[in-house]
C-alpha cells in the first residue's frame, strides 16, 4: 500500500490538516493513529509523518520530518490564458499544467473573451490534487481575471523575463523553441478562440511581447496552453 500525500502549506507550525484533508484522511482512506503519511508543503519540501489522532474535523499528525527539500528550478512559467465558456476545459487544462509542473496560472478577458468571470477557488483545489497526484513539489499560483491590458500594464519587461504571446499570422511567427532564451522566467499569454483582435496584437508587438506559433493547426485555447508549458518543460530537459 503507498503512503497517502496531504497538503499543508505550513506543517512544522500547524500539525494538523486542513478539515478537507482531514474528511479524506478519516473517511475516505480511514488512517489511524501510527499511519504513515507524506506532505508537501508546496513550497519545495516534503515531510514524513505519523497520523497522531484522525478525525473528520481535525487529524493531528506527529513526529515530522524533512525527508526532500527542492531548489527552484533554473526557469519558470507563468500561463496567462482567455479562460473558454466551458470551465470544465480550463479545469482540464490547469490540471495537466499543475501535473507537468507550473509556476502560475492567471487569466485575462479581451475582445473576443466567451468568459469575463471566473471563480478560481475551485482551480485552487484542483492544482493541490494534481500536486498531491504529481508528486511535485511546488504548488502553482492561481490568479483572478483581469482585462487584458490592465494584465499588460502589470507585466512589465524585466531582466532574465521573456514576454511571449500565441500568434497566428501568415507567415507563420517563429516556433516556441525558436523564440524562447532558456533558462528565463516565461510569461505566456494565449488569446480566446477568436484570437486577439488587431488592435490587440498590435499592442502585443508595440509592448516588445514576442510572436510565437505553435504550429500549423489551429489549437483549441486549452490544448495550446497545455502545449506551451510541456514544450518548454521539453526544451530545457534537452
Amino acid at each position: 500500500m503507498s503512503i497517502p500525500v496531504f497538503y499543508e502549506p505550513n506543517p512544522t507550525a500547524s500539525p494538523f490538516l486542513s478539515e478537507e484533508e482531514s474528511i479524506h484522511a478519516h473517511r475516505v482512506l480511514r488512517l489511524k493513529a501510527g499511519d504513515p503519511i507524506f506532505i508537501l508543503n508546496g513550497l519545495g519540501q516534503k515531510f514524513e509523518a505519523k497520523i497522531e489522532q484522525s478525525t473528520s474535523k481535525k487529524t493531528t499528525f506527529h513526529q515530522l520530518r524533512e525527508i526532500e527539500n527542492s531548489e527552484k528550478a533554473s526557469y519558470s512559467i507563468h500561463l496567462w490564458i482567455a479562460p473558454t465558456k466551458q470551465m470544465e476545459r480550463m479545469e482540464w487544462m490547469v490540471e495537466k499544467c499543475a501535473e507537468f509542473g507550473i509556476q502560475s496560472i492567471g487569466f485575462f478577458h479581451s475582445r473576443y473573451s466567451e468568459r469575463k468571470e471566473i471563480k478560481t477557488h475551485r482551480l485552487e483545489k484542483i492544482v493541490i490534487s494534481a500536486l498531491k497526484q504529481s508528486k511535485n513539489l511546488f504548488l502553482p499560483q492561481i490568479y483572478p481575471i483581469v482585462p487584458f491590458k490592465d494584465l499588460l500594464k502589470q507585466i512589465g519587461p524585466k531582466e532574465q523575463e521573456q514576454r511571449l504571446f500565441a500568434y497566428i499570422s501568415e507567415p507563420p511567427s517563429l516556433s516556441l523553441g525558436k523564440s524562447i532564451h532558456l533558462n528565463h522566467a516565461y510569461h505566456i499569454l494565449i488569446g480566446p478562440e477568436g484570437d486577439f483582435s488587431k488592435e490587440e496584437s498590435e499592442l502585443l508587438l508595440s509592448s516588445d511581447w514576442t510572436p510565437f506559433s505553435l504550429g500549423k493547426a489551429i489549437l483549441r485555447t486549452e490544448t495550446a496552453g497545455l502545449a506551451a508549458t510541456h514544450a518548454i518543460h521539453l526544451l530545457h530537459e534537452k
